[in-house]
């Protein structure tokens, strides 16, 4: 069993969801009951020096699972590796990326063999923000080819600090971006062995000098700038504009605000999941031939 289990995912109420630990006798159960599942998708990064490898990875599943149980939807198990190719920090190490194409055929062949199994709608649900392009490809590549209707869903905080601005304290520290308050209150609350609070340190991202007078970097993306307020995108690696790999105030995380912020985030997941479920979808190649 991986750490991302051992640690975060091993509560009794979670066994009955994860498809990892069913035969296929659970599986063929699950789907006499809905043809909805989630997949949770993640990475391996350097989440600076306090914060584990793995903490988009535990966060994307624990979101999955919080919201499985709420839903009542099965959940295939994490892929586990993701598009983080700017985190490949020289000094650093810990990262483990796959290229676009490779995280692309790993989603696209995950979906064709749900959907060979009777499954006609999937959530992609990813706790990585730099997987959703990848995610947006093959989302459409499935419905065109298949008819499953699949879906993207941020599980990462990145998107979802505008909405819990009320239980956050550094609103203008960049609070839902890489080993920040958000994402470092997560990891106290699902994987606390792995936290050394006594590295925690505020930092933000700096403005490279290599950049036109008149630019900004004020976000953790390794995509892009803002030239006088207008969004410019631009290949980064991380270490151009951020010293340790921190992008935020891990210093006003706690796992009390976790339970707060992860609550409110997979209560809306799960309203989402039980809205898609009753649609009904018509499968024009269930088939996966190509799977060899």
């Amino acid at each position: 069993m991986n750490n991302v289990n051992a640690q975060c995912c091993n509560e009794e109420k979670y066994l009955k969801y994860r498809m990892f630990d069913m035969s296929w006798v659970e599986v063929k159960e699950w789907l006499e009951k809905t043809d909805t599942v989630i997949v949770p998708v993640g990475s391996i990064e350097q989440h600076g020096p306090a914060l584990p490898c793995g903490v988009d990875s535990y966060a994307g599943y624990y979101v999955c699972l919080e919201a499985a149980v709420k839903a009542d939807v099965p959940v295939a198990p994490l892929m586990p590796y993701g598009y983080s190719c700017f985190h490949m920090r020289p000094n650093e190490p810990g990262t483990i990326t796959i290229r676009d194409e490779t995280l692309f055929n790993v989603l696209y062949d995950i979906g064709r063999s749900l959907i060979f199994h009777g499954f006609k709608k999937i959530i992609f649900s990813t706790g990585h923000t730099s997987n959703s392009a990848t995610i947006d490809r093959v989302i459409r590549a499935l419905r065109y080819e298949t008819g499953a209707l699949c879906f993207g869903w941020a599980a990462d905080t990145e998107v979802f600090s505008t909405m819990c601005a009320d239980l956050i304290e550094g609103a203008d520290q960049l609070p839902g971006w890489h080993a920040g308050e958000i994402e470092a209150s997560l990891a106290m609350l699902v994987c606390p062995d792995s936290v050394h609070k006594e590295r925690f340190v505020k930092e933000l991202p700096h403005t490279p000098d290599w950049m036109p007078e008149g630019s900004t970097k004020g976000s953790g993306s390794g995509f892009g700038f803002e030239y006088k307020g207008f969004p410019v995108r631009v290949a980064m690696d991380q270490q151009e504009y951020d010293d340790s790999g921190i992008a935020g105030n891990p210093l006003l995380a706690s796992a009390e605000k976790a339970e707060k912020i992860y609550e409110r985030m997979t209560s809306l997941f799960a309203e989402f999941i039980k809205g898609i479920k009753p649609i009904q979808v018509e499968i024009k190649k269930r088939d996966f031939p190509e799977r060899y």
